[in-house]
């Protein structure tokens, strides 16, 4: 089996247009209050906004190739070789991990849920590679 499988998250751009929003509203109530003295509320988030819209915002995601599984492959990679992994393990250790990864030494290291494909998706991806996932609950 030769086959690569990447999962891939775009950035989500609500931040920029609930703050584009936040401008306009802005914009109308000094508008609508005559209140010209907040002109530079107004102008200050609209800088922030555009500040964010051009802050470089990679995408996140994993990459799963006959060797190595590859953590945050598009931003900053971390590569674990397949055969180092014992099996993945499904936890609710905090808000910012849902996934495992035990070693085969007992170590683990916990993955950004940010990165990881839907629970489903990842047991089929893995289980053609050999690799168990753990403590799933599936409806």
């Amino acid at each position: 089996m030769n086959e690569v499988y990447e999962f891939r998250r775009t950035t989500n751009r609500g931040v920029v247009w609930l703050s584009a929003s936040a401008v306009v509203m802005l914009m109308l109530a000094v508008i609508v209050a005559d209140a010209d003295q907040l002109m530079w509320l107004v102008w200050a988030m609209g800088a922030v906004t555009l500040g964010w819209m051009f802050l470089p915002q990679p995408a996140s995601g994993i990459r799963i190739d006959e060797e190595f599984l590859v953590l945050s492959a598009w931003r900053n990679p971390h590569r674990i070789p397949l055969r180092e992994i014992a099996f993945l393990r499904a936890t609710e250790a905090s808000a910012e991990t849902d996934i495992a990864i035990v070693y085969k030494d007992g170590s683990e290291i916990g993955t950004f849920t940010g990165d990881m494909p839907d629970i489903q998706t990842l047991i089929e991806v893995l289980a053609l590679r050999g690799i168990a996932v753990r403590d799933v609950d599936l409806p």
